[in-house]
């Protein structure tokens, strides 16, 4: 059972999730979302530091599956299973992060375009960053350890392979594409980037 506390948490989270959606977080008014919560202004203090804190908190869900997500792809020998992988495989996972995105799609829709003014704002360059080196590390890793490997490729190559992927749901997002449309796309996406990838990083490859 809540306690009163844990309930107004929960009510001015809410509001301040409504309100962010609706004006983005840069026009949002504590005010506002106080008015919302049925609390006083001075009263979201004692839950909440600030703007940002209640943002954070908010996308707190998501930013922790990000992170596993990046914990995951960190692990020993990814970079060599995943270009070895099959095609299947790779519509495997890419369903696996279609699935996550639409079941979160209002928090991602407040992520990626309703976060402006926050230090969320630029999160998707971060991420794209973040994605880079962790791949590009690996890709000489596995290079180093493979002496017959003749594949050659730039950190700016992998950058933007990476970007093309990202970018899908970040698109699906903003152009509000649904699940059932991002299935008849994959396809499309998933020939270009497997094979186009493998091409890109395996010079050698007829």
């Amino acid at each position: 059972m809540q306690t009163p506390k844990e309930h107004t948490r929960r009510e001015i989270l809410q509001a301040a999730r409504e309100e962010f959606i609706q004006l983005g977080f840069e026009k949002a008014s504590m005010r506002t979302i106080a008015k919302k919560a049925k609390v006083s202004t001075s009263n979201i203090y004692n839950y909440f530091e600030n703007k940002e804190h209640l943002l954070v908190e908010i996308l707190n869900p998501i930013l922790s599956g990000m992170e596993k997500a990046f914990l995951f792809i960190s692990q020993p020998n990814y970079f060599e299973k995943r270009f070895n992988d099959s095609y299947e495989n790779w519509k495997e996972r890419f369903n696996i992060a279609l699935d996550y995105v639409d079941a979160n799609r209002d928090d991602f829709t407040l992520l990626l375009l309703k976060s402006q003014g926050s230090t969320l704002e630029d999160f998707p360059e971060k991420a794209l960053t973040r994605f880079t080196k962790i791949s590009f590390d690996q890709y000489q890793e596995f290079k180093a350890a493979n002496s017959n490997f003749r594949g050659e490729v730039n950190e700016f190559v992998v950058r933007n392979i990476l970007s093309f992927f990202l970018n899908i749901f970040v698109q699906m997002i903003r152009q509000n594409i649904t699940k059932a449309e991002m299935l008849r796309y994959e396809d499309s996406f998933l020939k270009f980037l497997h094979y186009g990838y493998k091409g890109s990083i395996a010079s050698d490859l007829n």
